[in-house]
């Protein structure tokens, strides 16, 4: 599908190439040119043998047992270390698509699957009751602390294992100005640290008034103006779907 009123407009993806392929393609097939400066890498915070570790702790728990994830960087880097075996008699809870799709491709069945963040996921298992039961939060390190204190107050003994770091790239201001130089119409960010990161990046400049700023969440959208952005709009659902939406509701 071409045309629309993404045609021709340059729209800054902040992750990398691999990292948003469906974003990129979606706007090349509106018209649009992906400007791709990636504002966050991962580094693993945590060795695959600390990884196993956990794992291995949280087979050994008593029943209820369950692995939590918010993101598809953790689940490549815990089956990375462990392997898909290590969850095979343990309730796996997801949250995001990109999570979802990184269990179900490894062969791990999702129980508890949800859009939303980190907040969202803890409301849907403590509907499923936390009493007497055993979290493992394989995250990043700078993760919010809304899952396991809410999953605590709800009786659950949770087990936060950071296991990966995210920076921004040395290159990233270099190549932010240089794209911001030639004209972005709009601003992708997916998440806080890419937020965070663009301010970082900007560091005594600022985004063009005409440069809209477009989050793929709320949570996000509260992290952006925290750090001094102007939110123009954000995407119902943390979808590349409701983001295209998103992103043509500003033009």
């Amino acid at each position: 599908m071409t045309g629309g009123r993404l045609a021709g407009r340059r729209i800054l993806v902040t992750r990398t190439r691999e990292q948003a392929a469906g974003l990129v393609d979606a706007l090349h097939a509106r018209g649009a040119e992906a400007v791709v400066v990636p504002l966050i890498a991962t580094q693993p915070a945590a060795t695959p043998d600390e990884i196993v570790a956990a794992a291995t702790a949280l087979s050994a728990a008593s029943p209820p047992r369950w692995a939590a994830f918010t993101s598809a960087t953790a689940v490549r880097l815990v089956l990375g270390a462990a392997g898909a075996f290590a969850l095979h008699d343990v309730h796996v809870a997801a949250v995001g698509i990109e999570t979802a799709r990184a269990l179900d491709a490894a062969g791990v069945g999702v129980d508890i699957a949800g859009a939303g963040d980190a907040a969202a996921l803890a409301a849907r298992l403590e509907a499923a009751g936390m009493a007497a039961a055993t979290v493992w939060f394989p995250s990043a390190e700078a993760a919010r602390p809304d899952l396991p204190q809410r999953l605590g107050a709800a009786g659950a003994l949770v087990i936060v294992q950071p296991v990966y770091r995210t920076l921004m790239p040395e290159d990233a201001p270099r190549r932010l100005m240089a794209a911001l130089a030639r004209g972005i119409d709009a601003v992708t960010l997916t998440s806080g640290s890419t937020a965070r990161n663009l301010v970082h990046a900007l560091g005594d400049s600022s985004l063009p008034a005409t440069t809209r700023v477009v989050c793929i969440g709320a949570q996000t959208a509260r992290e952006a103006r925290v750090v001094g952005l102007d939110v123009t709009a954000i995407a119902l659902e943390p979808t590349v779907e409701s983001l295209i939406i998103a992103l043509d509701s500003v033009g």
